[in-house]
């Protein structure tokens, strides 16, 4: 081999710890990247069936009001009656 290539198979070899490094930083940074997009995305999705029960549980409950004076005055009729 000439020396031209072995300076730059040595100049290589050098490099190749730091490449790995960075190489192996970038797959991390992905991953993490991934997972947090993914937590986005089940929060969202958790926060929206959240929102949709709540809603449909507020639309079902309502208050009624009902005059029931009629009816104590035939309850009270009654009782009156028997005594």
């Amino acid at each position: 081999m000439s020396q031209k290539k072995v300076d730059s198979y040595k100049a290589g070899k050098n490099n190749r710890s730091r490449a790995a490094r960075k190489e192996k930083l970038i797959d991390r940074l992905e991953i993490l990247a991934w997972v947090a997009i993914c937590v986005c995305m089940v929060a969202w999705i958790g926060f929206s069936a959240y929102a949709k029960i709540t809603a449909k549980e507020a639309s079902v409950v309502k208050e009624t009001v009902v005059d029931t004076s009629a009816i104590d005055n035939y309850v009270s009729g009654l009782s009156s009656d028997t005594q």
